[in-house]
C-alpha cells in the first residue's frame, strides 16, 4: 500500500509494502503539506543535486537546469497512466496510481500532497479556470470489478480536500468516464450518466442526455463540446455549461464517428471510418466549414502519414482532448508527419492545413535528424517543440505564420540530452521562459530500483 511519510528537510517520502494493492486502504484522501527536493535516483544522487550537478555542465547559451523529479516509489507491477500536468500560479500538479502532487514551479519542491484510498481512473485534461481538479478514483469491489465512480475535488493552489461524491455502478457500459473542465464546472460523462458540478461545492447544476442520444465524452476548455451517439449516428455538440442548454448539434456523416477533438477553439475534430483519417472544421455555430483528409491513421504498420499522440500513446484513456502534436489558430490547422528516423536528413515535418479551404498552406522542416511537432499559438507564432536525441537536448522554437525554419527560443542542455531522450512521449509545457516535460506513463521499468529512479519531470529556463 502507498504511503507518504515525512523525512528530514520537511519532504515527502513515498513508501510502498508490497507489489499487489493488498492491505486496507485509508478511509478517505490523506493531505500532505511539503518542501521536498525530490528522491534518490537509485544511486545515492538525490534530484536536487543531479539537477546541480547537470546544470554546471551546461554550456553558454543552453538553458539552466530548474530541477528534476524522480517516480521514487515502488508501484504495483503494471503500467499506469499519470494524469496533468495542471496548472495553477506557481503550483503544476500531477496525478497517478492513488496520490496526487503539488509542486513548486520555481524549484520542484513538493508543496503538497494528497493520498486517496484507490486508484485515480479519470480527470480532466485541465483544471477549471478558478485552479480545482476533480479526480475520480476506483470504489467498492464488486462481484463485476471495481467501478470507476468516486469523484474528489482538490484545489491545486493548497492541496485541499473539498466535496467527494459516489456515482452509481454503471456495470453495462464503460466503466471509465470522460472527465472535463469547462469554466468552473466540472463534467462526468459516460454513457447513460452525465452530470455537471459546480467545482467549487459540487453542487449539481445539471444532468443531460438530450434528443435521445447518448453523450460518451465532453471536453475541456472553454466551451463545453459534447460528443454523442445517437439514433442517426454520431453528433458534435455544444451546450451552455452554466444551464445545461443545448446550443447546437452537428450530424457526422454516416459510418464515420468521433475519435478526438483536437482543438476546441476553433473547433477541430478528428474522425475515424475504418482506416481512415480525416479532420473537420467547423464554425463556431457548428455548421461545417472544412475537411482535411490525413490519409490513414494506422501508424503501427507505418501506413500513416502523420502523427499525433493520445494519452500517452499507451494509457487508454476515455478524455477525448488529450492529444499532443497539433494545434490551431482561428485560420490554421498544424500537424506534424511521421518520422522516418533518419539521422542525416529530414526526420519530419510541420504541416499547416487552411481551415477555410482543408488545402496544405506550407511544410516546415524540422532540423536534420529531429523530430519536432507543434505546441500551442505564442503571440500569432507557432510554437514547437523539438525532441532531443541521446546527445544534443530539445528546444522549444517558433514558426513564423508563413512557416520557414525554426527559431530557437530555449536550448536544453546537451548534459541532460539522455535524460530527457529517455521521457518517451512526454508532455512538453512552455511558459514565461520555462519549459517542462512530464512523463505521461510510469510502471514500465524492468525492475524495482529502475523504476523508483524513472524521471517523471524536467524543468529547464530563467
Amino acid at each position: 500500500m502507498l504511503a507518504l511519510v515525512l523525512v528530514a528537510g520537511g519532504g515527502v517520502r513515498f513508501a510502498l509494502s508490497g507489489d499487489d494493492e493488498g492491505g486496507k486502504p485509508a478511509a478517505g484522501p490523506t493531505p500532505t503539506a511539503g518542501q521536498g527536493d525530490g528522491e534518490s535516483d537509485g544511486v545515492g544522487e538525490s534530484d536536487a543535486e543531479l539537477a546541480t550537478r547537470l546544470d554546471g555542465l551546461r554550456e553558454p547559451g543552453e538553458a539552466r537546469v530548474r530541477w528534476v523529479q524522480s517516480l521514487g516509489v515502488d508501484l504495483p507491477a503494471r503500467a499506469m497512466g499519470v494524469y496533468g500536468p495542471w496548472r495553477a500560479g506557481d503550483i503544476v500538479a500531477k496525478a497517478f496510481y492513488r496520490t496526487v502532487s503539488g509542486y513548486s514551479m520555481s524549484d520542484g519542491a513538493v508543496r503538497w500532497s494528497v493520498r486517496l484510498p484507490q486508484d485515480i481512473c479519470g480527470a480532466p485534461t485541465l483544471p477549471t479556470t478558478d485552479g480545482r481538479i476533480v479526480v475520480v478514483t476506483e470504489g467498492e469491489e464488486t462481484d463485476t470489478g471495481a467501478d470507476c465512480s468516486v469523484m474528489q475535488m482538490i484545489d491545486l493552489r493548497t492541496g485541499k480536500t473539498g466535496w467527494t461524491k459516489s456515482m452509481p455502478n454503471n456495470p453495462d457500459t464503460q466503466r471509465r468516464p470522460a472527465m472535463a473542465a469547462n469554466g468552473a464546472t466540472v463534467t462526468f460523462a459516460r454513457p447513460g450518466q452525465v452530470h455537471t458540478y459546480r467545482a467549487e461545492d459540487g453542487q449539481e447544476l445539471f444532468a443531460a442526455q438530450p434528443h435521445g442520444c447518448q453523450s460518451y465524452s465532453f471536453v475541456s476548455g472553454p466551451r463545453m463540446v459534447a460528443l454523442a451517439n445517437c439514433a442517426e449516428g454520431h453528433e458534435v455538440q455544444e451546450f451552455d455549461p452554466a444551464s445545461g442548454k443545448l446550443k447546437w448539434r452537428y450530424a457526422v456523416e454516416q459510418g464515420w464517428s468521433v475519435e478526438q477533438v483536437y482543438s476546441v477553439s476553433p473547433l477541430v475534430v478528428a474522425m475515424g471510418k475504418g482506416d481512415a483519417w480525416r479532420l473537420v472544421a467547423l464554425r463556431d455555430e457548428g455548421t461545417y466549414r472544412s475537411a482535411i483528409d490525413l490519409g490513414t491513421r494506422d501508424v503501427d504498420l507505418g501506413f500513416a502519414g502523420y502523427e499525433v499522440r493520445c494519452g500517452g500513446y499507451l494509457v487508454v484513456s476515455r478524455n477525448r482532448d488529450d492529444c499532443e502534436g497539433v494545434a490551431a489558430d482561428d485560420d490554421t490547422f498544424y500537424i506534424s508527419t511521421k518520422r522516418k528516423h533518419v539521422e542525416f536528413d529530414v526526420d519530419n515535418r510541420i504541416v499547416a492545413f487552411d481551415l477555410d479551404t482543408g488545402r496544405p498552406k506550407w511544410a516546415a522542416d524540422a532540423p536534420l535528424g529531429r523530430r519536432m511537432e507543434p505546441m500551442r499559438l505564442d503571440g500569432g507564432k507557432l510554437l514547437v517543440h523539438v525532441a532531443a536525441t541521446t546527445s544534443r537536448g530539445g528546444e522549444i522554437a517558433t514558426l513564423a505564420p508563413t512557416g520557414g525554419e525554426p527559431r530557437t527560443l530555449l536550448t536544453h542542455p546537451a548534459a541532460t540530452a539522455a535524460v530527457e531522450a529517455g521521457m518517451t512521449a512526454a508532455e512538453v509545457d512552455y511558459e514565461d521562459g520555462r519549459s517542462l516535460l512530464t512523463l505521461p506513463l510510469v510502471g514500465t521499468a524492468e525492475d524495482d530500483e529502475a523504476e523508483m529512479s524513472t524521471k517523471t519531470m524536467l524543468a529547464f529556463g530563467k
